[in-house]
């Protein structure tokens, strides 16, 4: 089925210009970029999932290099799937209408932002699609490849003025390299990462009680209904993930009093607490986790 151009349109108008921006000088060249899929708790290329660009990033580059890892990883319907791309609440608009039929039958695909590019979206993608209101995903940052193409970086000069064949045989060993470096440090990697994550439990655990208590039980009861009602429809409808937004109630104050509030002059404390929050949003920088799902 042919989609009309007219409906791709991003549903999000992110601010993320990279790729844009980077394919200003490349116009003229055989190929633009690469784009790649990569396990994100191991960090290791999946096999044949290494892609050229011709054209800024179109979703059929990425289709064929989904498709190859899915077949070349040995994806197994009942595991599931979890794709973490920056542009995913776009990309998955009509993706089983252009490659449902050459995938797996019964095979889930779940979807995430990772945690630096969600920022740069709509604020409602942040409830969506940030891996930290999945269930299953864990403290999965979901940028493994950025650290990933920091190493590729580095023979990119001598790959832009090689042949087609040689600059696929280097970026194969490359790869390659990376892949068997991972393979080597993985006992070492999971041993440190599983120790912190059982300190970090302990503590997770310990804190979620402290703010169970301090609030209303029925209120409690009432919040895990929802998150459940919601993460069970997620998939088919992620705007039910909403729900996880602030919202402020309005005061109950006459306009009268409203009106007064907003007359009355405000103390030098006042001002002065106000300047403060001011600077500290606009110093503020998220914290992300460490770790890293496909």
């Amino acid at each position: 089925m042919i989609v009309p151009i007219a409906l791709q349109k991003a549903p999000c108008e992110n601010t993320f210009r990279a790729i844009t921006n980077a394919l200003v000088a490349s116009s003229s060249c055989d190929v633009t970029g690469i784009v790649a899929i990569a396990c994100a708790r191991h960090g290791c290329y999946a096999p044949n999932a290494l892609v050229d660009l011709f054209k800024s990033e179109q979703q059929k580059n990425v289709d064929f290099a989904l498709l190859q890892s899915i077949e070349t990883t040995g994806v197994d319907p009942d595991q599931g799937l979890m794709l973490i791309y920056d542009i995913v609440c776009q990309y998955f608009v009509h993706l089983l209408e252009r490659i449902g039929h050459k995938l797996p039958p019964d095979l889930e695909i779940d979807r995430a932002i990772g945690l630096f590019h969600v920022h740069a979206h709509k604020a409602q993608c942040f409830f969506r699609y940030a891996t930290s209101f999945i269930p299953g995903a864990g403290i999965t940052v979901g940028e493994i490849l950025e650290s990933l193409w920091s190493g590729l970086n580095g023979i990119s000069p001598s790959t832009r003025t090689a042949t087609l064949a040689h600059r696929a045989e280097v970026l194969d060993d490359h790869a390659c390299d990376s892949n068997h470096k991972k393979l080597l440090g993985i006992t070492k990697s999971l041993c440190r990462r599983h120790k912190e994550a059982s300190e970090s439990l302990v503590y997770s655990e310990q804190y979620f009680e402290q703010l169970s208590q301090a609030a209303d039980p029925q209120a409690v009861q009432h919040w895990t209904h929802q998150i459940e009602a919601a993460e069970a429809a997620r998939l088919a409808t992620p705007k039910v993930m909403d729900i996880y937004g602030a919202k402020v109630r309005n005061s109950a104050t006459s306009p009268e009093e409203s009106a007064s509030a907003s007359n009355r002059a405000q103390s030098a404390i006042e001002i002065w607490l106000e300047f403060a929050l001011m600077i500290e949003e606009k110093q503020y920088v998220p914290i992300l986790p460490f770790c890293k799902i496909l």
